[in-house]
């Protein structure tokens, strides 16, 4: 068991060096992604809008998470040179692919997270107004990190245009797929309390300041997990490649 939690700090570790080593780059090519999250994360905030329209916004986010994703893995796997200077906006036949496999991961996760959520609130049965949304969203988080950590290394293949698929990485993860999901699920455990401190006691004028410094705050860990899932690629896979 020790010899595990080592390889999974050992992995965050060279995680967040990774993201810290190529910041400057990591930082240009998400600005525009990221200014179109915040708009979109404007947009959908308004108590207004028809719940249809909330969840046409929410799918559009996803390619800008594709094109934040598929950044953060060609730099770590490719190098800075490998990236079209486009400030991080370029689509391309790999970035369908890409959000293709991450939309089957979401599925994944509503599949994975919703029985455990039911189950859990069954057994809690908390009292009306009982602040207890976490507990649910913790064990559906502990569930999928572990499925996360065996097939999301379809993702970095991907990336680097790589012929992967759902089957291929389950099978070159079966060795290594919980040191993984642990190693994803670390980062994650930060949110939580994140959420609580932006968003515990602001004031319905400022929300929009809150989701600015949600998403600057959230970006890193997520550029973090992205990272972990680069690196264990480039650990596991015959082919390489190495960190650039």
């Amino acid at each position: 068991m020790k010899k595990e939690f080592e390889q999974v700090f050992a992995l965050l570790a060279d995680a967040i060096a990774e993201v810290i080593r190529h910041r400057a780059t990591l930082i240009r090519e998400a600005f525009l992604p990221f200014a179109g999250l915040v708009l979109l994360d404007v947009l959908r905030g308004n108590p207004n809008l028809a719940e249809p329209a909330r969840w046409i916004f929410f799918a559009m986010t996803l390619p800008l998470w594709t094109m934040f994703a598929t950044t953060v893995h060609g730099v770590i796997l490719l190098g800075e040179d490998s990236l079209p200077s486009r400030f991080g906006i370029f689509w391309s036949e790999r970035e369908t692919r890409f959000l293709g496999w991450l939309f089957g991961l979401t599925l994944l996760y509503i599949a994975t997270g919703l029985p455990v959520s039911i189950l859990l609130m069954l057994v809690v049965n908390p009292s009306p107004g009982t602040d207890v949304y976490w507990l649910p969203l913790l064990l559906s988080n502990v569930v999928f990190s572990y499925f996360q950590g065996r097939f999301g290394l379809v993702l970095p293949a991907t990336a680097i245009d790589r012929q992967s698929n759902y089957k291929d990485a389950w099978a070159m993860s079966r060795s290594s797929g919980m040191i993984i999901g642990i190693a994803l699920l670390v980062p994650w455990t930060f949110l939580v309390p994140l959420e609580y401190v932006v968003y515990g006691s602001v004031d319905d004028r400022f929300m929009l300041v809150a989701d600015v410094i949600w998403l600057v705050l959230v970006l890193p860990i997520y550029a973090v997990e992205v990272a972990i899932l680069s690196l264990a690629f480039a650990k596991l896979d015959p082919r390489g490649p190495r960190p650039a």
